[in-house]
């Protein structure tokens, strides 16, 4: 999520991990307040939802590639492309407190169709639209990454990320990016595979620092010009996977970094059982109430207090993919990503 001009994002990863702040609510239903059966589009927009919708996200297909982020500095350092004529990335790829930078990696072609990008801590598979294994495969190496030795809680830790900035000033879609207080949904759909994973844990295991998670972040901002709040921000999250947890649910946690709110769902809104290896999940809903919900809640424990309406509102940024603070081994394919306003 951090990039050159957004450094004061990062910290929220950081806090991601380092906690009894990724406790878990045991009934996400008592907390939703019946927000359960608002979880597709409102009947009569579903079939309309090409022609009157609009797409929060561009190239979901991963088809154009990575403008690469340094894993230190954050500075560009190129782009990461399949070949044959793939135009300028509307992604980035951060890849924070790794190792080593996965730019210039050479492109192996796969027999799917797709490309692979690897080195010994990380991997990243794009390819074409008729690829058998699209849209976007990310693999992490805890293992190598932390040189098979177990972290401390105040040590940072790697991760792979895929991040797109939507609303203005500088998104691609920019002053079009609708008010979250005029809409009446925002269905989110994505498919998730967990192709492998290994938690490798030995002597050393600590489940409140050790873990491997792969999160879709919604970061939803102030965008209200000349508004006392405007810049000010809080993170929604759907956690896909957290190998510590069956099922992923709702905790609600503080950014001690930032001091920005974090507010999880995880995927138990969505689905009554998490991901297991080797099975596709899909996982498609209505955010919209859930988003207001945390909004609510970030305003209820004196957040964002500037402004208490909808209508200042916008998601502005989207990011996701792995975090590992452990000594797994994680490959995660996704695929048909989406995320339309309505």
């Amino acid at each position: 999520m951090k990039q050159k001009n957004k450094k004061k994002l990062l910290p929220f990863f950081a806090l991601m991990l380092l906690i009894g702040a990724c406790t878990r609510e045991g009934s996400f239903d008592a907390v939703n307040g019946g927000a359960q059966a608002m979880l597709t589009a409102p009947k009569g927009k579903i079939g309309q939802a090409t022609a009157s919708g609009i797409g929060l996200l561009t190239d979901k297909a991963f088809q154009q590639g990575f403008n690469v982020l340094h894993p230190g500095s954050g500075a560009l350092q190129g782009t990461l492309q399949y070949p044959d004529g793939v135009t300028a990335p509307k992604w980035n790829l951060a890849q924070w407190y790794s190792s080593s930078s996965i730019y210039g990696a050479a492109p192996v072609a796969l027999g799917s169709g797709s490309y692979r990008f690897a080195n010994a801590d990380k991997a990243v598979t794009i390819g074409p639209a008729s690829s058998t294994d699209r849209n976007l495969v990310f693999a992490i190496n805890g293992q190598n990454e932390f040189g098979n030795s177990y972290r401390t809680a105040s040590q940072p830790f790697p991760h792979l990320l895929a991040d797109q900035r939507i609303a203005d000033p500088d998104g691609w879609l920019g002053t079009a990016t609708p008010f979250l207080g005029g809409l009446d949904s925002m269905v989110f759909n994505i498919d998730a595979l967990l192709q492998y994973h290994a938690r490798n844990q030995k002597t050393g295991y600590d489940p409140s620092i050790h873990a491997l998670q792969y999160s879709c972040s919604f970061l939803i901002q102030n965008l209200r010009a000349g508004n006392p709040g405007y810049g000010k921000s809080m993170y929604f999250l759907v956690m896909l996977f957290d190998d510590r947890y069956a099922l992923p649910g709702l905790a609600i946690n503080e950014d001690i970094f930032s001091g920005r709110l974090i507010y999880d769902v995880g995927i138990a809104p969505f689905t009554g059982t998490g991901l297991i290896q080797g099975q596709w999940k899909n996982i498609h809903g209505n955010l919209l109430p859930y988003i207001k919900q945390a909004l609510t809640e970030a305003w209820n424990r004196g957040y964002l207090l500037e402004s208490q309406n909808y209508n200042d509102y916008k998601l502005s940024l989207f990011t996701m993919g792995f975090e590992c603070t452990g000594l797994n081994i994680g490959t995660m394919q996704t695929k048909n990503l989406d995320l339309v306003a309505f």
